[in-house]
């Protein structure tokens, strides 16, 4: 690869590079395109790295701030175990998560409320410019043709020392499988009971309450599921997860806290599957749930700084399509 290469010119050759150039990035040159792994290439690497480097400064500021003690609480609600939640997230405001009675799984979904049907935090995006499996400094960020961060992920109390340890180095518990989510229809595949709690039910019911029924039956599903507190590893070949317990996993008080860049609607399932003791439970009924706590906080003087929004061009696909796909 020539060293005067022209970042369209790469573009063309990698996915990475092509998201990269949609997001305005700076000029591509192989030098930087290239990450090493031992005698493996990673062309993908250091994009990701400096795409999630440009909006990385608020979540930074937003961690001195939590870990100085000087986020003032908005609003807090204890959730109870096989039920869904929906409600408002404003921009510059820490959403905590906090395992305040025991090792309990929830899935997440996030939609944008001034186009919930249009733009919401986005699994595939979201790995594009991350991982699977991810942590502090992840920034979720929002379906095409938008693809901003929509939160940032800045803090996690979870001892990664004991789960490696213990699950080995691939382990985390902050992840999305894509479009994943327990559903009623897989419960009744493995167990033949239907219509039992789900995530998917779940997080429509919560749906449901933040964004409206309207919505809701546009969308039809959650369309971006992102889970904390589930201990797990992508680590099969060929590639798959394995699920691992979460007892002995996580301490009490342990939790995570995002910085909302946007206006968001919220909706959280407390996952049936709980402690995911699988190990030692036969059906989905044997497993421990518990309540879960959500904290809603600002700074000391108010909203805290957010990424700004990135000024992309690109049109919506259909309406780009029907404009003829006009050229770059």
């Amino acid at each position: 690869m020539k060293d005067d290469m022209t970042r369209r010119d790469f573009a063309k050759l990698t996915g990475a590079g092509a998201a990269a150039l949609a997001a305005g990035g700076a000029a591509m040159t192989p030098h930087w395109a290239m990450a090493k792994e031992g005698d493996r290439r990673d062309i993908a690497a250091e994009v990701k790295k400096r795409i999630s480097e440009r909006f990385a400064e608020p979540g930074r500021k937003a961690r001195e701030i939590s870990d100085a003690g000087k986020l003032k609480l908005v609003t807090e609600k204890l959730m109870q175990p096989f039920e869904g939640y929906g409600f408002n997230l404003d921009k510059g405001q820490v959403i905590r998560y906090e395992l305040t009675h025991g090792p309990q799984i929830i899935d997440t979904t996030y939609l944008v409320r001034s186009r919930p049907i249009e733009e919401w935090a986005d699994c595939w995006m979201t790995g594009t410019f991350g991982s699977l499996v991810f942590s502090e400094g992840t920034h979720y960020v929002s379906c095409p043709p938008y693809v901003r961060p929509l939160l940032t992920l800045f803090k996690d109390t979870a001892d990664y020392e004991k789960m490696h340890k213990v699950c080995g180095k691939l382990a985390g518990h902050n992840f999305f499988y894509p479009h994943g989510r327990c559903t009623e229809g897989l419960y009744e595949m493995i167990f033949g009971m239907p219509n039992c709690n789900s995530c998917n039910s779940n997080l429509l019911k919560g749906m449901i309450e933040a964004a409206g029924e309207e919505v809701t039956r546009a969308l039809r599903v959650p369309p971006g599921v992102f889970m904390h507190f589930q201990t797990i590893a992508f680590d099969k070949v060929p590639t798959n997860m394995s699920y691992y317990t979460n007892r002995g996993m996580f301490k009490k008080g342990d939790y995570v806290e995002l910085l909302a860049h946007e206006d968001l609607y919220v909706s959280v399932s407390m996952c049936p599957s709980g402690d995911q003791h699988w190990d030692e439970a036969e059906t989905v009924k044997e497993l421990s749930n518990y309540p879960l706590t959500y904290k809603i906080y600002v700074g000391e003087e108010g909203p805290l700084e957010t990424v700004p929004v990135p000024q992309l061009k690109s049109l919506e696909a259909i309406d780009y399509i029907k404009a003829g796909r006009p050229a770059w």
